[in-house]
C-alpha cells in the first residue's frame, strides 16, 4: 500500500472519519475509469463508483495491506459492477445500431477528463468514440477480461484471484474478446491501414494470448 493511503487508511481506523474524503479524491477517476470500461454506461458507473466507496468504508477494518488500497478498491469495484450485471441480467451482445442510436456520434461521457475515458491514449477523437462504443458493445464477461488485462495490466492470476474463473478460461475468453472488439471495430466503420494496424489501442492489444 503506498504510504501516503497507509496513513490515510490508519487514521480512518483510529476514527478520523471525514480522512477518507481524501481517499475518495485520490482514487475516483481511477475507479470511474475501470467501472466505466465494465459495464459501458456513465451513469451506472458513476452509481457503482460511489457503491464500491460505501462498500470500501465498511470493509476497511478488514483491510490487511496486502495489495495497494487502489488495487483493492478496484477489485470491490469489480464485484460491484458483476453484482449489478448479474441482476440485471445484461449478460448479452449489445448491437451496434442501439448503440448509435442511443449515444450518436459522440457518445458523450459523464467524466470528460483524460483518466475516465476507455480511449484514453488514443490519438483521435473519432478513434476514442469508435472504441468507447466497440467496447460497450462487447458480452461483460468478455469486456471484463479485455478491461483489466489489455487496459490495466493485470496478470491472469490476479484476474483469476478476483473472478474466480480460472487462468485457463480468462485466457480462452480473452483471445475471443480480443477478436470481437476487431470485429466490432469493424462493424463501427474502422478498418485496418496499409500496415494491417488501426487506432493505437489496438495495436497494443496481441492477436495472440
Amino acid at each position: 500500500m503506498a504510504e501516503d493511503d497507509s496513513a490515510i487508511v490508519e487514521a480512518v481506523r483510529g476514527g478520523d472519519t471525514e480522512a477518507f474524503r481524501l481517499l475518495v479524491e485520490r482514487h475516483k477517476l481511477r475507479l470511474f475509469a475501470v467501472i466505466l470500461k465494465l459495464v459501458g454506461d456513465p451513469g451506472q458507473a458513476e452509481e457503482l463508483a460511489q457503491e464500491t466507496f460505501v462498500r470500501a468504508y465498511r470493509a476497511l477494518p478488514d483491510f490487511r495491506g496486502e495489495s495497494s488500497f487502489g488495487t483493492w478498491l478496484v477489485q470491490i469495484g469489480i464485484h460491484a459492477a458483476r453484482d449489478r450485471m448479474r441482476t440485471a441480467r445484461r449478460y448479452k451482445v449489445v448491437s451496434i445500431d442501439a448503440l448509435r442510436e442511443a449515444h450518436g456520434a459522440k457518445f458523450d461521457l459523464a467524466d470528460t477528463s483524460p483518466a475516465a475515458d476507455p480511449g484514453f491514449g488514443i490519438e483521435s477523437e473519432e478513434e476514442r468514440n469508435l472504441m468507447r462504443m466497440a467496447l460497450a458493445a462487447l458480452p461483460p464477461e468478455y469486456r471484463e477480461v479485455l478491461v483489466l488485462k489489455h487496459f490495466e495490466g493485470w496478470a491472469y492470476a490476479r484476474i483469476a484471484a478476483v473472478t474466480g474463473d480460472s487462468v485457463g478460461t480468462l485466457k480462452v475468453r480473452a483471445y475471443r474478446a480480443r477478436q470481437l472488439l476487431r470485429e466490432r471495430l469493424t462493424e463501427l466503420g474502422w478498418s485496418p491501414d496499409a500496415a494491417g494496424e488501426g487506432p493505437p489501442a489496438m495495436r497494443e492489444i496481441p492477436s495472440g494470448s
